[in-house]
């Protein structure tokens, strides 16, 4: 009785459960690994990475069935696994921004079959491919962090093969064998960079197979990975200029002294003679004096006020001391002061700076002059300032 061997109850299966978690950490773990335990120079070039995936290949069913009619089988029930977990680990050298190498390990996995034959017998096959390959890869820049890949290489591939027969027939033209060859393959994808250290890959591969009992002429692998590169790090984020220090402040300067307020007295004795309202040229010399002290004053007005002694009635007295004053004040105006800042007016004896008891019972009139003296003055008030 016939024995039916189907995907589903395949011991092969069950052991394809059973590696693919080991080859996942085997194949992402060993860029990490390597990468804490190797120190390059900086910006070597070299780099370290791993794919994992799945593979693609072609098993035949005609070319099964024929060596088996050619053997006095027939087939009956032919089940095949063409597709299993697949990776690599690779080993490459960035020649320049645009080309690189790589030597790389691949293992495409295991591919098998179960047929039922007549007369009664099953039959299971295996086939193992796995290789060397060393590639020429080109970078094309997408963006700043995504390129596209494209390679092309030679391959060192072998493919293990094992059959097993129940019952157990003489030998037939299955026999096991493992067939090396130098073989081609190409394929294109993906790299995107982390950072100037870490890309991540997804790609497809072409493998050329070399001539077996089981299989196509070529295989098919889709897989993502982790490069790891020597001697480069993550790029430092920028850092701001140091500021120029804040320029210290200029010291303060100590406050301006205020301006000084001026108020000028000029003695009618230098002005006028005894009893007299003409200028002398003495007068005039101390009036050019006065001018000159002018010149260096900001003033807003000026005020020209004369005084008499107690000799003579009052209204005399002002009359006297409004001439003196008058005078004064229209000798300035030709001197250059401006006519609307400066006023005069007479006040007699009003301001006397005697006291009434001065110069009293002294023998003479011309004694008595001289000792009122002081009374008879001008007095030339300016409202203004001098720089100090």
């Amino acid at each position: 009785m016939s024995r039916r061997y189907s995907r589903r109850s395949s011991p092969m299966k069950h052991t394809h459960r059973f590696i693919k978690r080991p080859l996942t950490a085997l194949v992402f773990s060993t860029p990490l690994l390597l990468a804490g335990s190797f120190t390059l120079a900086q910006d070597s070039g070299f780099y370290i990475g791993g794919n994992y995936g799945e593979s693609y290949g072609r098993l035949s069913r005609a070319e099964v069935a024929e060596t088996f009619e050619a053997n006095g089988r027939q087939v009956l029930l032919l089940d095949k696994t063409d597709e299993d977990n697949a990776g690599k680990l690779l080993f490459g050298y960035d020649i320049n921004d645009v080309f690189a190498a790589e030597f790389s390990y691949f293992n495409l996995g295991k591919y098998q079959f179960n047929t039922t034959l007549a007369p009664a017998q099953n039959m299971r096959g295996r086939a193992a491919i796995e290789g060397f390959a060393l590639d020429l890869l080109t970078k094309m820049p997408i963006t700043d962090n995504l390129s596209a890949l494209l390679r092309a290489g030679v391959t060192r591939t072998s493919v293990t093969q094992s059959f097993s027969r129940f019952p157990v027939t003489p030998a037939n033209s299955f026999d096991d064998r493992t067939p090396r060859e130098f073989e081609g393959k190409a394929g294109f994808g993906l790299e995107y960079d982390f950072n100037e250290a870490l890309s991540a890959r997804a790609e497809l591969e072409y493998f050329n197979l070399p001539s077996s009992q089981m299989l196509g002429d070529s295989a098919h692998m889709a897989s993502v990975g982790l490069v790891y590169r020597f001697g480069r790090s993550a790029a430092p984020a920028p850092v701001a200029p140091t500021p120029a220090p804040a320029p210290r402040p200029e010291p303060t300067p100590p406050p301006a002294p205020e301006p000084e307020p001026v108020n000028i007295t000029l003695e009618s004795r230098a002005l006028f003679e005894f009893d007299d309202a003409t200028i002398s040229a003495s007068g005039r010399q101390e009036l050019d004096g006065l001018l000159r002290q002018l010149s260096e004053i900001d003033y807003d007005s000026t005020i020209v006020v004369g005084h008499t002694d107690r000799i003579g009635g009052r209204e005399y007295n002002l009359g006297l001391s409004q001439r003196r004053a008058d005078a004064v004040r229209n000798y300035l105006i030709e001197g250059g002061i401006r006519a609307n800042t400066i006023t005069a007016r007479g006040l007699a004896n009003d301001e006397s700076l005697l006291a009434p008891t001065d110069c009293r019972n002294l023998g003479s009139n011309q004694a008595t002059i001289d000792c009122l003296q002081p009374d008879r003055r001008v007095v030339v008030e300016i409202d203004g300032t001098r720089e100090p």
